[in-house]
């Protein structure tokens, strides 16, 4: 019994001297309890809730520092040509133009020609294209029907460019709208303080607001220049082609030349008029020395009839005071010469006869 006694004592030192030279993760599979820290006082747990936060505003920072450092850096786009010209004149020359010659800025941005900003602050947001168009004038597809497209404009114009300073913005119907007119549009008002200096005239490209209306380009003759001088683009191009006597361009010789040949009318199918063989003599009252020969041969060999009849001479005899102080002032034979023809001063024998002589 005491032997036994013995051996159990023995085996229980061995026991503990095996457990004290164990870890104390090792010890805490027999023995529960063994290695757990105290529970923390209040103090220490909000300790450690405050570094853990930190870290947790540590790790978001460092996030959004490595995706800016991962994202690709982005690069100042080169400036058009025409944004890099000085004057008015120099990017004029880069843009693309329509069929009148002005300044196509639908084309420009299309082609790249112009990358418009919308502000100068560069952190301006973009402003969305403002679909809407607002017609005017007469019944719609009528002749002088024009729709207005804030599309076209607002793709490179912010609405203050236009509102309130040139178009109030009305919101009632018994408010007075205002009145745009053509006269006004010339005048460098409403469409004009653009339209005219930057963009397209408003007195050459009408069919670009006026849908009713052909576009010059479908008024051109599909057959090739008959002549050299149909070829160039101004007068003063066309004036160095032309015979010339001292009063100015010899139309008559130049059609005998073969300088000019002219068509019987825009559509290339109108039939060809026959010259009209009728003189009209004008004797003024009193002073038949200044009497004057309208030969219409001559003139309807290179001009239709209705170049002339009847918004210049009424088809009615006698029903037009022709003088020559209304001539002078660009009135009736004053509308071509003195411009496009002889002048009336340097022409006198050409239409007075007696003169000749004198």
């Amino acid at each position: 019994m005491n032997a036994e006694r013995v051996r159990l004592a023995i085996a229980a030192g061995l026991a503990l001297i095996v457990l004290s030279a164990c870890s104390e993760k090792t010890a805490a599979i027999f023995l529960d309890g063994v290695g757990k820290p105290a529970p923390p006082r209040q103090k220490v747990r909000r300790d450690y809730q405050r570094e853990v936060e930190q870290l947790k505003r540590e790790l978001a920072e460092s996030r959004r520092a490595l995706e800016q450092a991962r994202a690709p850096k982005k690069v100042e786009r080169e400036a058009p040509a025409a944004e890099q010209a000085k004057t008015w004149a120099e990017a004029a020359e880069l843009l693309p133009k329509d069929y009148s010659g002005q300044a196509d800025w639908v084309q420009a941005l299309v082609a790249g020609a112009i990358a418009p900003r919308p502000g100068f602050d560069p952190k301006t947001p973009e402003q969305a294209v403002f679909d809407f168009d607002v017609e005017f004038a007469d019944a719609p597809g009528g002749f002088l029907h024009v729709t207005y497209p804030h599309a076209a404009h607002t793709r490179w114009l912010t609405c203050k460019n236009c509102h309130p300073a040139i178009f109030p913005l009305k919101r009632g119907r018994r408010e007075a709208r205002p009145k745009i007119t053509m006269a006004a549009i010339k005048a460098g008002k409403y469409c004009g303080t653009c339209h005219g200096k930057v963009a397209f005239a408003p007195d050459q490209a009408c069919a670009r607001c006026h849908k009713g209306l052909p576009e010059q380009r479908d008024w051109q003759p599909s057959e090739p220049p008959r002549t050299a001088i149909e070829r160039v683009k101004t007068w003063k191009e066309a004036e160095r082609l032309l015979p010339a006597t001292a009063a100015g361009p010899d139309w008559v010789k130049a059609l005998a030349d073969g300088v000019i040949a002219p068509r019987a009318g825009i559509d290339p199918k109108a039939p060809e008029q026959m010259i009209f063989p009728l003189n009209v003599e004008l004797v003024p009252a009193g002073n038949p020395v200044f009497k004057v020969i309208f030969p219409h041969a001559v003139h309807t060999a290179v001009l239709s009839c209705a170049s002339c009849h009847p918004a210049l001479f009424q088809m009615k005899a006698g029903a037009d005071p022709i003088t020559m102080a209304k001539i002078m002032a660009g009135e009736y034979c004053g509308a071509c010469h003195g411009k496009v023809a002889f002048a009336v001063p340097t022409g006198c024998p050409r239409c007075h006869a007696a003169l000749a002589t004198q």
